[in-house]
């Protein structure tokens, strides 16, 4: 008989500091980043790489990081070869799926002790030479494709920016209205930096030295938060996506790297462990929407998360929606009537950057340890993705 969804635990939850679109942590592997997250993970969970049944990790921007690059990020971790490893590609979805196939496993007995979340270094995407393998060079120029190019959605040929601005002109939103969210967005998460509330939840990231007269470094703030932004310099940016449009990089997610693990496992095998459960699992959703106004998905999913767990918006004590773009976020607040006081309240991706395959799970550890910071008990994570798919998760502090 399989267990109920309330009956798995989260004992263990970290990311690492988000680095910077060509920042301090440009040159490190994704799967380095990954196995630094996964390694402490396991380590605040009080267990070891020998006790973990199976690994399913998130990651988007795969290429030049060889087959599974999961694989490659358990077992740098010191996970057993002997140990499966997932690399799950869902989008921006991505790292909260991981986690909700960690609690299948579970519930059906498959697996005891399972590593979710995700990883990706968005500075490592690659440039690209289509053609040349088969057609060679032969006559003329060629042009090399910047890897980005694989963000645009075959199903529409937009950009994710484009889907933003479709969502500014269906809604009618003004550019300050998402310049100011933006503004908001840095200075919660610029707070939340100074006072110590990221501290908890961040494993540094060792970075080596470039050269041999070089020192490692210890890189252990998030390096894209802007800590003076105001609405006046945001204004000043240029569009970016659609001439006279009103998404600019600044009311966009940041670029960046990172890592982000959770270990998830059984509240009876936690107890005969002697682990701490963090957080329990109550429901979690999936749908899929337009692709091109995909940013309107956790407007249509959070509603399902909250039937499947019979409850209502009120009944939500914080909710983490991932920032792919002000206007996205500002769609689903207006849509859900959200209280906005609720809502991210260490920054979002606008300040953090949005590593593809981390961010579903990343909001999950940032929404836990904002819950724990406010003494509050329930969150409810959302996200949107290229594509049209969302998911969303509802999620009760156990600690």
């Amino acid at each position: 008989m399989s267990l109920k969804l309330s009956d798995i635990v989260l004992i263990g939850a970290v990311r690492t500091p988000m680095g910077r679109f060509g920042g301090t942590i440009k040159d490190v592997p994704s799967f380095d980043l990954g196995a630094t997250a996964i390694k402490e993970a396991l380590r605040r969970a009080g267990i070891t790489g020998k006790d973990v049944s199976e690994v399913i990790y998130g990651s988007c921007r795969q290429a030049g990081n060889g087959p599974n690059p999961s694989r490659t990020a358990s077992v740098r971790a010191g996970i057993p070869i002997e140990i499966s490893t997932n690399t799950i590609n869902m989008a921006c979805p991505s790292g909260m799926k991981t986690v909700h196939l960690a609690t299948e496993a579970l519930r059906l007995g498959e697996s005891e002790i399972v590593v979710a979340g995700g990883m990706d270094s968005m500075s490592t995407i690659p440039y690209l030479l289509k053609g040349v393998r088969w057609k060679g060079f032969q006559m003329g120029p060629k042009t090399i494709e910047d890897g980005w190019s694989d963000s645009i959605d075959p199903l529409t040929g937009q950009g994710m920016g484009d889907t933003a601005e479709n969502l500014v002109e269906k809604y009618s939103m003004k550019r300050e209205d998402l310049d100011q969210f933006a503004v908001e967005s840095h200075l919660k998460a610029s707070r939340a930096q100074k006072e110590g509330f990221f501290d908890e939840e961040i494993v540094p990231v060792k970075v080596p030295p470039a050269t041999k007269r070089d020192a490692e470094i210890l890189f252990s703030k998030d390096e894209t938060i802007r800590h003076d932004a105001d609405l006046n310099k945001m204004g000043t940016l240029p569009s970016a996506f659609r001439k006279g449009g009103a998404v600019t990089a600044g009311n966009s997610c940041g670029l960046s790297d990172g890592a982000c693990a959770v270990v998830v496992t059984t509240r009876d095998k936690a107890a005969s462990m002697g682990a701490k459960p963090l957080f329990s699992f109550v429901s979690f959703a999936q749908a899929a929407v337009e692709p091109s106004t995909m940013g309107e998905g956790p407007g249509v999913v959070i509603p399902m998360a909250l039937k499947n767990a019979g409850m209502t918006i009120s009944d939500i004590d914080l909710f983490e929606i991932n920032e792919a773009f002000a206007s996205q976020v500002l769609t689903n607040v207006r849509t859900l009537g959200l209280d906005r006081e609720k809502l991210n309240i260490h920054g979002g991706a606008i300040a953090l950057g949005h590593p593809t395959g981390i961010s579903g799970c990343r909001i999950l550890v940032t929404g836990y340890y904002a819950v724990k910071s406010r003494n509050k008990e329930i969150l409810c994570a959302a996200i949107c993705g290229g594509g049209g798919v969302t998911t969303a998760m509802i999620v009760k502090r156990e600690n």
